[in-house]
């Protein structure tokens, strides 16, 4: 269990003040130690004090208990002093005295107003008691007035205390708050920021652990996204059915729900062990802005929780509040994160017909971005690569040659050869492609696919003339792919190539233009029933040499 720094500073101010207190006893009652009353009276309160000092050294004793002792010890010490102030043995000494201290301490360490009095008008009693054991009327009135004084002085210390708590608190609060909307709004890895929210909700408000689940919109079902714990790992649920469990009961109805340590005591929530004290849990609401005004209306984006297993700790009025805000920025950003995906989604199928319409425009041409997208997407998947590297694959080859809407179309749909000037031209399509995709927030890696896919490993490719290890294996796959589609498919100036020579000039190039693995990989592939049906459909009515389509693949 992580220990807080204020309960640490309280064990060491109360137990010092405590050595002390009984040092300064034995100096003034000295002469007095002779009556073994007195001696003995003295060791019985210095045991307690030993006891809790070898407790905290050996660790057998918390923190919180060493502290609750200490409390129910300066009570007691002030009881004693003012009882024995009509003790014989003591030579009159006004040991009173010592029960001053005992007072002012619990102001210090922040006691409520209500027990410093309630110790203080014991203590006055205390001291009135000691006249039936003979105590001086006159001592016993001045007593009194100085133990009744420091109540006051320490009611009142303690008042401010507590408000310059609360202020502190508050202001360290709004920090937390300020602190956690600024990294939302500058991190675009918003599962790292959900963490880092998580955790300040956790250690400000003393929970045990906490998650935020995210509400999956067709499967109506909650899906962990972050969790968090202060005393280590636990099991925390990675998903949950909507309306199941306390997450699933507040995504649903839209509800904060606060569960208090005497109601939630051994109750379990959202499948974790019994032995919850306490839970709070809070939805992530956010507004969902449509056409009209009428159509608007508040959307539950998914849930935040925080439980604790702690007696001590509960999810007050404050506490509450700094949840409720920080779920509410958490809204915010999952509310934008969802909304760019989706702009960039259809950005990107904005763009993809945009293409597609492009190709159109050359009958020779048609489908040629699609099919190097499944060719290229083929062999990423048989060489491993991860998800996020096959999405950008799959978006640079639908766009790559996107910068042809710039080439003239007596140059894309000239019949025959292109001369060298008209090839330079040509060529110029990838830069033009780069420079349309570049303000529109596209991955480096599919930037790049865009602009280099004519690259080749011997640095004889354009626009760069990027060379071996210039050449990342995603873009490889593209060129192996664009080169392989093109010869595959019929050209103005020739027909369509048959296989043996594709593959002849693919082995011949390779280690030279292409990649001699991607190749292999390609020929592996040939064989499969989605590269058949993908070039025999795409040109059934052509003939090559005397044979269909179907025939010059199967060759």
């Amino acid at each position: 269990m992580k220990v807080k720094p204020e309960a640490q500073q309280s064990w060491r101010i109360g137990i010092g003040v405590r050595w002390a207190l009984l040092a300064a006893a034995a100096v003034v009652l000295y002469p007095a130690m002779k009556d073994g009353t007195v001696l003995a009276a003295f060791f019985a309160l210095v045991a307690p004090n030993l006891a809790l000092w070898l407790g905290r050294a050996t660790g057998r004793l918390s923190l919180e208990a060493a502290n609750r002792a200490l409390s129910y010890l300066r009570a007691a010490d002030g009881l004693v002093a003012c009882l024995a102030n009509g003790y014989s043995g003591l030579g009159g000494y006004p040991v009173y005295l010592l029960a001053i201290p005992c007072v002012v301490i619990e102001a210090v360490e922040g006691t409520p107003v209500k027990r410093i009095f309630a110790y203080t008008g014991v203590n006055i009693g205390a001291l009135l008691g000691s006249m039936a054991f003979g105590a001086n009327p006159a001592s016993v009135a001045v007593g009194s007035a100085l133990v009744g004084l420091s109540g006051v002085v320490s009611a009142v210390l303690s008042n401010f205390r507590a408000r310059d708590a609360v202020l502190a608190r508050r202001e360290r609060r709004l920090s937390v708050v300020l602190e956690c909307g600024a990294t939302l709004a500058s991190n675009r890895n918003l599962q790292s920021s959900m963490l880092t929210v998580l955790k300040a909700i956790v250690h400000e408000t003393g929970a045990t652990c906490g998650y935020v689940m995210q509400l999956d919109e067709g499967s109506q079902t909650l899906r962990t996204e972050v969790a968090y714990s202060a005393e280590g790992e636990f099991p925390f649920p990675e998903s949950l059915p909507l309306g199941t469990g306390l997450s699933g009961f507040v995504a649903q109805t839209g509800q904060p729900v606060n569960v208090l340590s005497s109601s939630a005591e051994n109750q379990e929530f959202d499948g974790f062990p019994s032995g919850i004290c306490a839970a709070a849990s809070v939805p992530l609401i956010a507004r969902s802005y449509a056409l009209t005004k009428e159509e608007s209306a508040d959307e539950v984006l998914g849930v935040l929780t925080v439980l604790s297993y702690r007696d001590e700790i509960s999810f007050e009025d404050e506490e509450m509040d700094l949840v409720r805000t920080l779920a509410s920025l958490l809204a915010i950003a999952v509310a934008n994160a969802r909304m760019e995906i989706r702009q960039h989604s259809t950005f990107l199928q904005t763009m993809e017909s945009l293409a597609t319409a492009l190709e159109a425009r050359d009958e020779y041409t048609r489908g040629h971005s699609q099919r190097v997208c499944e060719v290229s997407m083929m062999i990423g998947e048989r060489m491993g690569l991860s998800p996020a590297a096959l999405e950008e694959l799959r978006v640079g080859t639908i766009l790559h040659d996107i910068g042809k809407i710039g080439v003239p179309d007596a140059i894309l749909n000239k019949p025959g050869r292109l001369t060298d000037e008209e090839f330079e031209i040509m060529k110029t399509h990838t830069i033009k492609g780069y420079e349309i995709c570049k303000p529109l927030n596209l991955s480096e890696g599919v930037l790049m696919i865009i602009r280099n896919h004519h690259e080749r490993l011997d640095g004889s490719g354009y626009p760069d003339g990027l060379r071996g290890g210039d050449l990342p294996l995603p873009l490889r796959i593209v060129c192996v792919a664009d080169a392989f589609d093109a010869m595959s498919s019929r050209r103005p100036y020739r027909g369509v190539m048959p296989i043996k020579k594709v593959l002849a000039e693919l082995s011949r190039h390779a280690g030279t233009q292409f990649d001699p693995v991607v190749v292999e990989h390609l020929k592996e592939l040939l064989s499969s029933p989605r590269m058949t049906a993908l070039y025999y459909e795409q040109s059934q009515a052509s003939e090559e040499e005397g044979g269909t389509e179907k025939e010059r693949w199967a060759a």
